[in-house]
């Protein structure tokens, strides 16, 4: 956090003062210097162009499936990754939750040779208009994560590649996605009501804990990118909903899984 952010009062708000107004803290960790440890020294024998990733049990064997992987090979080890599977056009992993596990699984996928990258995850709604059960597509997002701005400057806003989110929106068109923005953060526990508030009038629609950075290591590898989040929970209320569990939420998991994969494989 900046020193320099004149009039920011963390405590506000804890000893029954009022709180104050949302303030975002520009990070400045960027550097276009050469990295002493360079992706290529742990690229592995990866040999697709697609990669499709993945953070909760849920959405794993559905893929597995959709992706015609039952009986494909098991994806060369990465070590932020708990699994995964290789076919013959596509590979799947199963990431580590957090912007920084996720940032280094891509890292090795780019480096060995992947350029078009899906994220399938959940997030949180900031907005009636987006309720639990829909599918969004992030095409901006704000950067409240860490790993993001060791990849690029504070003042450049992450997006996905533009004609891979193109195929998406025509391949979901059937569930009607939704488009807009994605806030994600290193701190679900800190996500305030000011926040929801404030980022919801900017037009953010969602809110997750990778999508961003994962915007961010693409466009700085000049690789395709791309995310569908599925809305689990909705943080836009006085109280917490959520419906983790629910028949709800995997059948529109799946749904989405199984519309994201024909996208994959076409």
């Amino acid at each position: 956090m900046s020193k320099s952010s004149e009039g920011f009062k963390p405590l506000q708000g804890i000893f029954g003062r009022p709180a104050p107004p949302v303030q975002v803290v520009r990070m400045e960790f960027y550097s276009g210097g050469r990295a002493i440890i360079r992706p290529e020294a742990t690229a592995i024998d990866l040999p697709v162009e697609k990669a499709v990733i993945c953070f909760t049990e849920g959405f794993y064997p559905k893929l597995v499936k959709c992706l015609g992987l039952s009986d494909a090979e098991r994806a060369p080890h990465i070590s932020a990754c708990h699994k995964g599977r290789l076919g013959k056009e596509v590979a799947l992993y199963k990431s580590e939750v957090g912007a920084p596990a996720v940032a280094m699984a891509m890292e090795v996928m780019i480096a060995s040779g992947v350029r078009r990258i899906l994220m399938l995850g959940l997030a949180g709604s900031l907005s009636p208009s987006c309720p639990i059960g829909s599918a969004v597509i992030p095409t901006w997002g704000i950067r409240e994560e860490g790993t993001s701005y060791h990849y690029l400057p504070s003042r450049v806003r992450p997006r996905p590649s533009a004609p891979f989110v193109k195929a998406l929106r025509v391949g979901l068109s059937e569930l009607g996605p939704m488009t807009g923005g994605v806030w994600s953060t290193d701190a679900p526990y800190m996500e305030t009501v000011a926040k929801v508030r404030e980022y919801a009038r900017k037009g953010v629609l969602a809110v997750d804990m990778e999508t961003t950075a994962m915007m961010a290591v693409a466009m700085r590898r000049k690789a395709e990118f791309a995310a569908v989040l599925t809305i689990s929970d909705s943080v836009h209320g006085e109280d917490w909903d959520q419906a983790f569990g629910t028949r709800r939420l995997s059948r529109a998991r799946d749904r989405v899984c199984e519309r994201a994969s024909s996208v994959m494989l076409g």
